[in-house]
């Protein structure tokens, strides 16, 4: 098979394996560079496949050298698909990572499900006995109700009127228009209930009650407060009621965790980055590349990796951590310094007819594309890829 890029409605429908090889491959010799520090031993992500989750996956696994165990629901390839970028990033992470000496392992399943974690529960009693660190990075667009057995599916959109905007188009890397009309309740109460934290919180009951949660147990999940000029889609839009729902979960879980163990429960606002998201959400590709640039020019930007590096290195597990009025770790300070964000808007709006030209977009893109394993350089995309070829007997991949 010859995998080039296809792409549909801004989504990316393959991967390329021999480059997600090499994306894995640069994640891990960034996170060599970084310093190490004490931190915890062992570790489950719920949704390390991708984005924040890999980035905290990889710079904990370098720089603290933890064991972990990943939850992750991703599709393996089979005779006419390449399989997904996330499934191949657990394959080459799993790789990587028996050169460091620890114990990893990834688990293919449905994270929402409670078979499934019961099944990580039994995982984590043989390999680890307990863990120190739960990260909960789930970023799932659908949900099954198990009382009804539907799949409830969360909305991107406003709350009260449309939003206009721009954003680039993968496929032909030029920019277009994107309209998003105004949710409706159900839209937010299923945005909620999908990307809110219930499902958190059911983990660590569940990992509680089996007695799998060590003395000193810190659990953390990610919210994005950002700029106000993306007030109206972030947090008055409906993943804003989600993030809300996700801050009150994680107050609620503090207090029982610190009674019964001594333990933490943290969210922490991240920097913007390219997801897979992103192209989707009217005017935030712009302000990302704006925003890039500048942080370029100040010498602050940070990679995905740095940034979460940073956060457990500083903020969770040392001593400058920096939490606002709602007990956010705020580990995204540098974009949200004054003269960053003031520069930023100054340059998105002085750049409307050449934003295309920005280094901040070229960056963008190109990083849209490594995700999914294509545009390196070292990799031959004419090659015929044989994907019955590959085998995973050789890692701890276990797909439920």
């Amino acid at each position: 098979m010859i995998i080039r890029p296809s792409i549909r409605s801004n989504v990316f429908l393959n991967a390329h394996p021999k480059g997600i090889k090499t994306y894995i491959q640069t994640l891990f010799n960034e996170a060599a560079l970084l310093e190490t520090f004490n931190g915890p031993k062992n570790i489950l992500i719920i949704g390390g496949s991708s984005g924040y989750g890999l980035a905290s996956r990889v710079a904990l696994s370098v720089a603290t050298n933890a064991n972990t165990i990943n939850v992750s629901f991703e599709a393996a390839p089979s005779e006419k698909r390449t399989g997904t970028a996330g499934f191949w990033n657990n394959v080459y992470f799993l790789e990587e990572a028996k050169k460091l000496g620890s114990t990893h392992l990834d688990i293919i399943a449905d994270a929402f499900s409670d078979k499934t974690k019961q099944e990580v529960i039994d995982v984590i009693k043989r390999e680890f006995g307990k863990v120190d660190l739960v990260i909960y990075s789930l970023a799932a667009g659908a949900r099954p109700n198990p009382e009804t057995g539907d799949l409830v599916r969360s909305a991107l959109k406003p709350i009260g009127s449309p939003l206009d905007g721009d954003t680039i188009d993968i496929a032909t890397k030029t920019l277009k228009s994107l309209h998003m009309d105004a949710a409706t309740e159900e839209d937010i109460k299923n945005t909620v209930y999908v990307m809110g934290g219930s499902d958190w919180e059911s983990w660590l009951h569940h990992l509680d009650q089996a007695h799998v949660l060590n003395q000193g147990i810190k659990t953390i999940s990610y919210t994005y407060v950002g700029s106000g000029s993306m007030d109206k889609i972030y947090r008055a839009g409906t993943i804003g009621k989600a993030k809300d729902d996700l801050e009150a979960t994680s107050l609620r879980m503090q207090s029982w965790l610190k009674d019964k163990y001594q333990g933490e429960s943290l969210i922490s606002s991240s920097k913007a980055v390219v997801t897979k998201a992103s192209v989707f959400i009217p005017g935030i590709t712009s302000y990302i590349a704006c925003l890039f640039d500048v942080m370029k020019e100040k010498g602050v930007h940070e990679t995905t990796l740095q940034h979460k590096h940073r956060l457990f290195k500083d903020m969770v597990y040392g001593d400058l951590r920096r939490v606002d009025a709602l007990h956010r770790i705020r580990i995204d300070h540098y974009e949200m310094q004054e003269d960053i964000q003031k520069e930023t808007l100054e340059k998105l709006e002085k750049s409307q007819d050449h934003l295309l030209e920005l280094q901040g977009t070229k960056d963008f893109i190109d990083e849209f594309y490594h995700i999914h394993g294509f545009d390196f350089d070292n990799v031959n995309y004419d090659e015929d890829i044989d994907l019955s070829s590959y085998t995973f007997d050789h890692i701890n991949l276990n797909i439920l």
